[in-house]
């Protein structure tokens, strides 16, 4: 049940992030080095290889540490952000504790940090047309 759940997020995830049709090749640029960490988050979880679960959710803590993602954020996505970095630090915790299950439900949190704020972006998009 637990894999079906995350696999579901992950396809809302993918179907949310074609919607952005209005990013700048910057903010293009920067979520698709996300969703490739993440994708790669996923092969990790799924093979129990906890080295490069590690690697990869070190990857996205820097991506959200860089100046070109303090520039995409808003007063209005501080939030989101906020939950997406908790997830990480959650996520890492439990690779370096080699705890499968926290690792799935750091997974399917950080999952739901970038479609909140995917569907947040897309509703704010839609509203100023």
């Amino acid at each position: 049940m637990r894999i079906r759940t995350i696999v579901l997020a992950v396809a809302i995830f993918f179907a949310l992030t074609g919607i952005a049709s209005a990013q700048t090749a910057r903010t293009s640029r920067l979520m698709r080095e996300k969703l490739l960490h993440s994708q790669r988050v996923l092969a990790a979880l799924t093979t129990s290889d906890y080295v490069l679960m590690q690697r990869e959710t070190q990857a996205l803590t820097k991506i959200t540490q860089s100046p070109e993602w303090s520039e995409l954020i808003t007063s209005s996505l501080r939030p989101y952000t906020s939950a997406f970095t908790k997830a990480l630090a959650d996520l890492t915790a439990a690779a370096d504790r080699r705890d499968y299950d926290a690792a799935g439900t750091g997974y399917t949190a950080m999952t739901m940090a970038c479609i909140q704020c995917h569907k947040y972006v897309m509703k704010s998009r839609i509203a100023g047309q």
